[in-house]
């Protein structure tokens, strides 16, 4: 049954949401497919995030692939933001966006769920104290001019609550005060869970991680060391990328390090599930079939497909 909303397709690591999302863009080109994968995000990532390839690519229109260098953190405030203007722009050009991936924060960010905040910067709350230090009053001076619906609500003398809130700006780059209303977009989401049972999703993640090393992997890891990348702040908090990372440093073995990608990805994946858990009204699909019937844009914002 079709339901209110843009879909979402979602779903556990190796569940098989791509291959449903392709056959479904492939009935319908008006069908354009927006990244809901948090690691896919950057650039050079392309083996270990099981990232969409050219030919994928050249069939169907991908968005928010490869916008970033691992070297700097996208946080679910600015998924949120960038991936609700494609969807907009997409939209206004009528064409039907499909969200797809398995980070259910940032998913739950872009559905307006949860404060897409930008997380502490303790850098950036050094400089502003010491302007503070410097001048008083001129951390609220700042923030009335750029944020004067927070300013409204924390006392001038309130170096804390200013200090985040500035934070809460810079880092964004968007006011303090929509972003704590929850999100810019909210009920326009269709949540569709496409479900393994255990034993088969252990199999597939299995098989997947063999697949990755087979297709270099290793090499993929070793090549962005090389471009200078390290492991903050992207790499070394990816699964295939950390365990790799030690190997190279001589912390594991290689096969030590297939060991772990398995069973770090088999644990992520079931905290996915829990994640998931929470979108409201989800639809879950226990074969692929199921998914893509129930991927359907009729009642969405007055799309139909």
């Amino acid at each position: 049954m079709a339901g209110r909303g843009l879909p979402v397709l979602v779903g556990c690591t190796a569940a098989g949401k791509s291959d449903v999302a392709m056959t479904a863009a492939l009935k319908n080109s008006a069908v354009e497919i927006v990244n809901g994968d948090s690691r896919q995000l950057y650039r050079g990532m392309d083996i270990g995030t099981a990232k969409p390839g050219p030919r994928e690519r050249g069939m169907v229109t991908h968005h928010l692939l490869d916008v970033a260098d691992p070297d700097i953190l996208l946080s679910a405030g600015w998924y949120a933001r960038e991936a609700g203007r494609i969807i907009d722009g997409i939209l206004e050009m009528g064409g039907l966006p499909l969200v797809v991936g398995g980070s259910a924060l940032y998913l739950m960010a872009l559905a307006g769920m949860i404060d897409p905040l930008p997380p502490r910067n303790d850098r950036l709350r050094a400089v502003l104290a010491d302007l503070e230090d410097g001048s008083s009053g001129q951390l609220f001076r700042m923030l009335l001019s750029i944020d004067p619906e927070s300013a409204a609500t924390i006392s001038p003398s309130d170096r804390v609550r200013l200090i985040r809130a500035l934070e809460i700006c810079l880092e964004s780059g968007a006011k303090a005060s929509s972003l704590r209303r929850g999100g810019t977009r909210r009920g326009d989401f269709r949540f569709i869970m496409l479900e393994a049972d255990l034993e088969t999703l252990r199999r597939r993640i299995d098989h997947r991680v063999d697949e990755m090393m087979s297709h270099g992997l290793y090499e993929e890891v070793s090549g962005l060391v090389k471009m200078g990348f390290r492991r903050e702040p992207v790499l070394g908090h990816t699964i295939g990328y950390a365990e790799l990372l030690d190997c190279m440093e001589g912390r594991r073995t290689r096969t030590e390090a297939v060991r772990d990608i398995k069973t770090n990805t088999w644990r992520y994946a079931r905290r996915q599930r829990n994640m998931f858990q929470r979108l409201p009204e989800l639809a879950r699909a226990a074969t692929a079939e199921v998914a893509a019937e129930l991927i359907d844009w009729r009642g969405a914002n007055g799309q139909g497909n």
